[in-house]
């Protein structure tokens, strides 16, 4: 504001004044300046650049009007899920939040700029600075991460899942529109534990467990495999029935060496037969890893069952995933001898284990990875038998406990984790469907347990897969509706009140 002289001319504005000028316009540069951080371009609106302001500003809020179109068309996990499963929509969108973040960030410091009043002082300029540099950080390191994490996600899918198009009649059927399992009653996917390491000969899958889900309910049936399963059926296919003509692996021979002859071909032998015998015979085996897809059509044979999709997975691989989760609680059991169950160590063959590092307490705790894979994987103390039971329990506790946020939070590490120690043939466009599944299996919350002891007479070293096949058919049947029966009348005296059964008591394949 001025005020005319005695001689007409505009008198110097006083410095009260300019002081609440400068403080105006400070606040001004600040406020435009956060604007233009949170609304692309919107501050920018305010300045001499006002064009370039708006111009942004459009093609910003065009940017998240159709993206949010798309998500509440298709829903927030399938959107991200449709981008997901394609590499070069994610490398475009890296490139494009580089871009982004340039601009945006060159817009905060030319709205700062040129919203600077032109005779602020020294500490205030500095201020401003600092809070532009502060808010350029923010914009240039949210842009950073979002274009990492699509540049992690491409690699990751292209490591971990298929990428070869579904064929017809190979994998799970995925039907277009509203339900992706319209054409498909059930989906059987195998489930393959891997001890391949250092100083170990071979890949063995000492854990082998078919999750069977009914698509409709999502009621599920984990179906443990013994690993010393033998006189297992070939496919008429494979190239293995050219040393087991007989079409019955080890049969009349096994060809393996054995250090317990009663423990001849057994089922979690079968991948290392298969890189044996086409290093023997070159061309026998065609695709990239023959261990793993013959594994996989001998379940078959054994189940019955069409196996629909692979997911393999490294045990070390394992415990690092439980641990990126934060850990897995788990109902600890004791031996199915009613003992307590080592960690770590081995049988000594008369009984005894050699080797612990220490024992598990039984009951409900929160277990780290190691402490999980070892609880799954131990069977000096008992057998076999209750180690599948105790595979299926983990397996169960980490699908039931598993987080998204925490899952989120650490993305990068489970990126890694996955690319490293986890190989699964679901086609990555197929990805949408498969958590629908998930959703369903983890809303019905009935997974059931189908172990091999529970047929009459079963024996591992001769079993019946007539008797086998149906008692799998029977186990995946819906459980026949309960009829409504008349309470009894409950006792006004006082009553002792019920405990939750212990590990002792609870019926071992219980979780």
């Amino acid at each position: 504001m001025s005020y005319p002289n005695t001689r007409g001319q505009a008198a110097p504005p006083t410095r009260e004044a300019l002081r609440r000028e400068l403080k105006s316009g400070f606040r001004r540069a600040l406020g435009l300046t956060a604007l233009g951080t949170v609304v692309p371009g919107a501050g920018l609106t305010q300045t001499r650049s006002r064009k370039a302001g708006w111009a942004i500003l459009v093609i910003a809020l065009a940017g998240i009007g159709v993206g949010a179109y798309y998500v509440l068309r298709t829903g927030l996990t399938n959107a991200v899920l449709s981008l997901v499963a394609r590499p070069t929509v994610l490398q475009a969108i890296a490139i494009t939040f580089v871009v982004i973040g340039i601009l945006w960030c060159g817009s905060i410091i030319l709205t700062a700029v040129q919203s600077r009043p032109t005779r602020l002082d020294k500490g205030r300029t500095r201020l401003l600075a600092a809070f532009t540099t502060l808010m350029v950080f923010l914009v240039a390191a949210s842009s950073f991460k979002f274009a990492e994490y699509a540049s992690i996600t491409q690699t990751t899918v292209a490591q971990v899942f298929g990428t070869a198009p579904v064929k017809p009649g190979v994998g799970a059927q995925v039907a277009q529109g509203s339900d992706p399992w319209a054409d498909q009653a059930r989906v059987n996917i195998l489930l393959l534990g891997s001890d391949a390491g250092v100083g170990r000969t071979g890949t063995r899958t000492d854990s082998m467990i078919v999750a069977s889900i009914d698509t409709k309910t999502g009621r599920t049936a984990l179906i443990s495999l013994p690993r010393n399963l033998q006189r297992v059926p070939l496919p008429k296919a494979s190239p293995l029935r050219g040393l087991y003509p007989s079409g019955t692996y080890g049969r009349p021979v096994c060809f393996r060496e054995q250090k317990d002859p009663n423990d001849q071909c057994m089922l979690n032998a079968v991948w290392t037969e298969v890189d044996q015998y086409r290093q023997d015979h070159p061309g026998s085996y065609t695709g990239s890893v023959p261990g793993r897809d013959e594994t996989r059509n001998v379940i078959s044979e054994v189940l019955g069952l069409k196996i629909d999709h692979t997911v393999v997975i490294d045990l070390k691989g394992f415990s690092q995933l439980i641990d990126a989760m934060g850990g897995v609680t788990v109902n600890v059991k004791l031996s199915g001898f009613g003992t307590k169950l080592p960690i770590g160590g081995h049988s000594d063959g008369r009984g005894g284990v050699v080797g612990e590092t220490g024992y598990f307490s039984p009951g409900v705790q929160h277990l780290s990875g190691n402490l999980a894979l070892w609880y799954a994987r131990t069977r000096a103390a008992d057998s076999d038998t209750y180690r599948q039971a105790r595979q299926r329990c983990v397996i169960q506790a980490v699908v039931r406990q598993v987080d998204p946020a925490q899952m989120v939070s650490k993305y990068p590490e489970i990126a890694r984790i996955a690319r490293d120690n986890i190989y699964t043939d679901i086609p990555a466009q197929n990805l949408p469907a498969f958590v629908d599944l998930i959703e369903r299996v983890q809303k019905d919350n009935k997974i059931t347990s189908v172990s091999f002891d529970k047929i009459p007479d079963f024996n591992s070293v001769r079993p019946n897969y007539d008797e086998i096949r149906a008692y799998v058919q029977k186990s995946l049947q819906p459980p026949a509706p309960s009829t409504p029966s008349t309470p009894k009348p409950t006792s006004t005296s006082t009553r002792t009140p019920t405990k939750a059964p212990s590990p002792t008591t609870k019926p071992y394949d219980e979780c």
